[in-house]
């Protein structure tokens, strides 16, 4: 039965090339098809500008994808791939790339090469170095990291002059670049879950920031109010899990700084009249951002959401029950229809 599956899956991926290439079309969606190679015949998809290949089995990409010149928008997250591909680098007007959810543990310095691009999601990969290439991505608004063995992070990371949103929480950063606080377009910083020993100050210098992701950290010092005073878009600090985040100084500055989220320690009070902005473990943070920025949500929180807690070893249903008939008619059928 696999081998029937297979062999409808096959072909209707080559009949959706074909397709492309006869239409002169500009996407290709090949995404959840089981792949473990792509076909050959991908090179004569030159009028591609998106291409999804994400939920598939690749691990790894050949050469010819670097034809495609005109693609603006590639996913290759949830796949199996143990290197970065060399020949996306080749690919200069790409704007959105996503290669979450593989085994990639380092990028090439040729990632430098993709000036136009914008948004760059590299989580849940194993990552441990940051090149510092990256500021030639003079574009980049939106960068995502999180899940990965970062130690540091590149100084030319402040080159990255548009950068709106940022994360690069569960990592292993002790400290940031001295560079860090010239990114005055950020708005988003999350930076949950890492080992970060002080209070980052060069944030001071980011009028923009509305919401900052501090928690499960080892901050030792806080934020004053006079510093916090230097943020005057903030809408959210959240510090709690820290060492500091019991200490009565943040928590009495929690009482009057209502965008400022530690864990309520009702020991400290005993006027009932004092509530404290309680941190909610069980929300996870994006979603607490969106509600907080209401109106002004954007793809950038949107797109965060997608990969901020995939499981890369996951597989499909349809993996694990290949044998059930009752499965494999239904999958049979999505490509059975098209001829």
């Amino acid at each position: 039965m696999e081998t029937i599956c297979h062999f409808f899956r096959t072909n209707y991926i080559l009949a959706n090339c074909e397709d492309v290439i006869a239409k002169k079309a500009f996407s290709l969606n090949l995404s959840h098809y089981q792949m473990s190679e792509l076909p050959e015949i991908i090179r004569n998809c030159e009028s591609l500008m998106k291409l999804y290949l994400n939920q598939n089995r690749l691990t790894k990409i050949p050469s010819c994808l670097g034809n495609l010149m005109r693609l603006q928008v590639l996913a290759l997250d949830y796949n199996k791939l143990n290197d970065f591909p060399l020949c996306i680098c080749e690919l200069v007007r790409l704007k959105f790339l996503n290669v979450s959810c593989n085994n990639i543990i380092c990028l090439p310095a040729e990632l430098g090469h993709l000036t136009e691009l914008e948004a760059f999601w590299c989580n849940n990969t194993g990552l441990r170095i940051l090149p510092s290439e990256i500021a030639n991505c003079e574009r980049l608004q939106t960068l995502g990291v999180r899940g990965n063995r970062l130690r540091t992070l590149p100084n030319s990371i402040g080159h990255l002059s548009e950068l709106r949103w940022f994360t690069a929480e569960n990592n292993e950063l002790a400290e940031l670049p001295s560079t860090f606080g010239l990114l005055q377009s950020l708005i988003h910083l999350n930076l949950k879950g890492n080992q970060l020993g002080r209070f980052p100050r060069l944030i001071m210098a980011m009028s923009k920031l509305k919401f900052v992701f501090l928690n499960q950290n080892q901050i030792q010092d806080a934020p004053t109010q006079s510093d916090l005073e230097q943020l005057q878009n903030l809408r959210m600090l959240n510090l709690s899990k820290n060492p500091i985040s019991r200490q009565p100084e943040l928590q009495k500055l929690a009482q009057h700084q209502t965008n400022i989220y530690v864990e309520m320690v009702d020991e400290l009070f005993h006027d009932s009249s004092i509530t404290l902005r309680r941190y909610r473990p069980n929300v996870h943070d994006d979603e607490e951002v969106n509600r907080e920025a209401g109106q002004e949500s954007s793809s950038d929180w949107a797109n965060s959401v997608r990969t901020s807690q995939l499981d890369s070893s996951e597989e499909s249903a349809l993996e694990n029950t290949i044998e059930d008939i009752s499965v494999m008619l239904p999958e049979m059928s999505r490509y059975v229809t098209t001829f």
